[in-house]
């Protein structure tokens, strides 16, 4: 394939800008959804659709712009992308009510695609050997952006307020739209071939009943008549478009593709490791913040810095991870991150007594984490054929995605579920009792990082190992 005349790294520092900006904007919404709940009036459940809307139509739409990236051109499906999600963080920062805040988050969800998108353009521009490096630095941008998004957000609420937060995103959206478009080769389309919009529906309106299933069961019951029908749903045609796609002429997404093995490991670890970094990221901040005996006590901000030296070092790990990646080939990394990322939670469970211990416990989990978000998007981006690059990362987005939405909902079960009781003193009415989420809550947390880290070095062990000079054994 001739490669697009613009400069690399000038574009790998265009679209690295990007990722950090909307995985900060998703971040930074986190810290400030108190401050948000009390001034729209909005109920517990309201403000969790908040986060929600954004993962629901975000996974929803991620395969379809992915297959609309290969089909009219990676460069204007981005820009399409960026801009309506643009607009939606505009129109957020001027929300009169909650609901109308969910529409704009959920809007927001087109900027899902940006970072598939980014990926298959990355791996167009870059020569094979240098193309693991480029997506190292890429996925680091994720968790970089959470941090960071974390940490402002936080600041900016406290002086300025939430609507603030989102006025400020969008000026630096703008930033963003106009370097894009400057800096970015047209990426013509690689074959121009009609959708099966059908197959996208089916797919995409089951992940949403799925993802509404996950937001809405703390709230209204796992086993409730209302939810039940809801998964039921979501599931049937989630597999009515599996069954789909093995007789459509012209699929979203082709069956022979996803049966691909190196595909379906980079799916399951894909699953796998979206439980475990979302587990770390609000376990991490449910313990600093949770008053003593149990937590740190920390403020937000502080609970928020926590996280910062383990975001430093995926800064630093991002690029090695890619050279190792590029000489090792992605299975080795993949099981070193595996097994790094269960020696970091085990940390958490036997060292987390104080603020220092929890930075290095982040840190380690942090180094492992970026280990295996690394080889995952480069085994799809060199597996899949050329014209089908992006929606296959497309689809693996979607996948991680739904691993992101099930994190938050086990580590929320567990905290309401494993509650100890602590005295606090009231001025003028002595000692009264609370209850807080307990030691055990913590624990078995951390627990489900090790185990879905776990999981991952199994499902790693079965892929097929290749250098970039090898690339055609990938597709056996």
């Amino acid at each position: 394939m001739q490669k697009d005349p613009e400069n690399p790294y000038l574009v790998l520092g265009v679209l690295t800008f990007t990722t950090a900006l909307t995985s900060y904007v998703e971040a930074m919404v986190i810290p400030s959804l108190p401050h948000i709940e009390e001034a729209l009036s909005a109920t517990n459940e309201e403000a969790a659709w908040i986060v929600s809307a954004y993962l629901v139509v975000g996974a929803a739409i991620a395969p379809l712009f992915g297959k609309m990236g290969d089909t009219f051109g990676k460069k204007r499906l981005y820009l399409i992308s960026l801009i309506l999600y643009s607009l939606a963080v505009l129109f957020a920062g001027f929300s009169p009510n909650v609901y109308s805040l969910i529409g704009a988050r959920a809007v927001q969800g087109f900027g899902f695609s940006i970072f598939p998108l980014s990926i298959a353009i990355i791996t167009d521009i870059f020569p094979k050997e240098r193309v693991a490096l480029a997506q190292g630095i890429l996925s680091a941008m994720v968790a970089i952006g959470m941090t960071i998004g974390m940490i402002a957000g936080a600041y900016i609420d406290e002086y300025f307020g939430w609507r603030a937060m989102f006025h400020i995103a969008f000026g630096i959206a703008i930033v963003a739209i106009i370097i894009s478009y400057i800096s970015i080769g047209p990426h013509p389309p690689v074959k121009k071939e009609e959708i099966d919009y059908f197959s996208s529906t089916l797919l995409s309106i089951g992940t949403a009943l799925i993802l509404v299933y996950l937001t809405e069961a703390p709230y209204k019951g796992w086993f409730s008549l209302l939810q039940l029908p809801i998964i039921g749903l979501g599931l049937a045609l989630f597999v009515g478009f599996l069954v789909y796609i093995n007789k459509s002429r012209n699929p979203l997404i082709r069956p022979d593709l996803l049966k691909i093995k190196n595909v379906m490991v980079a799916n399951l670890a894909g699953l796998f490791s979206g439980v475990t970094m979302f587990t770390l990221y609000l376990a991490v901040i449910y313990y600093a913040e949770e008053p003593g005996p149990y937590g740190l006590g920390l403020s937000v901000i502080s609970a928020a810095l926590s996280l910062l030296p383990a975001t430093l070092a995926m800064i630093i790990i991002a690029p090695i991870v890619g050279m190792a990646v590029s000489s090792l080939g992605p299975k080795p990394v993949l099981i070193y991150g595996s097994i790094v990322s269960s020696i970091g939670f085990a940390l958490f469970i036997y060292n987390r007594e104080g603020t220092l211990p929890l930075i290095l416990d982040s840190f380690v989990t942090g180094i492992g984490i970026i280990s295996i978000m690394t080889p995952i998007v480069n085994m799809i981006a060199i597996s899949m054929p050329e014209d089908s690059i992006t929606v296959g990362l497309g689809f693996n987005t979607m996948i991680r995605f739904l691993g992101s939405s099930i994190g938050p909902v086990m580590t929320a079960n567990l905290m309401t579920t494993y509650v100890a009781y602590a005295a606090y003193y009231v001025p003028k009415f002595g000692f009264s009792f609370f209850t807080e989420p307990g030691p055990l809550a913590f624990n078995y947390t951390f627990a489900i990082g090790i185990i879905f880290s776990f999981l991952t070095f199994i499902t790693s062990l079965f892929m097929k190992n290749y250098t970039p000079q090898q690339r055609s054994i990938t597709t056996a």
